[in-house]
């Protein structure tokens, strides 16, 4: 009989220290998830930021319109050069020509 009171107290004594541990673990626990829910806000808050950082950022959709607009545009002006020198070079051979013309007079 003796031994089964010892067994029961060491059985009772067990389950106090594992509803200890257990109690202890739950501080431990309730920590860590405020912790975690510190940092849930801390990074919603950066989220925020980033997202509207990146509204204002070009897409590639966008960036392929711009690419083609400056390939227009270049090419347009291109053409024009191509048109303006070729009238700097007729406006130069008669401005020779003047010059001959007055110098053999």
């Amino acid at each position: 009989m003796t031994e089964l009171k010892h067994l029961t107290e060491k059985r009772t004594q067990a389950q106090k220290s594992h509803l200890a541990a257990d109690n202890c673990q739950a501080g431990a626990l309730e920590t860590r998830i405020g912790k975690l829910e510190e940092s849930a806000a801390d990074t919603r808050e950066r989220l925020s930021r980033i997202e509207t950082r990146l509204d204002a950022c070009a897409t590639t959709s966008d960036l392929k319109d711009l690419e083609s607009t400056m390939h227009k545009e270049f090419s347009s002006m291109h053409k024009e050069l191509h048109g303006l020198t070729w009238k700097l070079i007729g406006v130069t051979g008669l401005l020779v020509s003047v010059v001959y013309f007055i110098a053999t007079k």
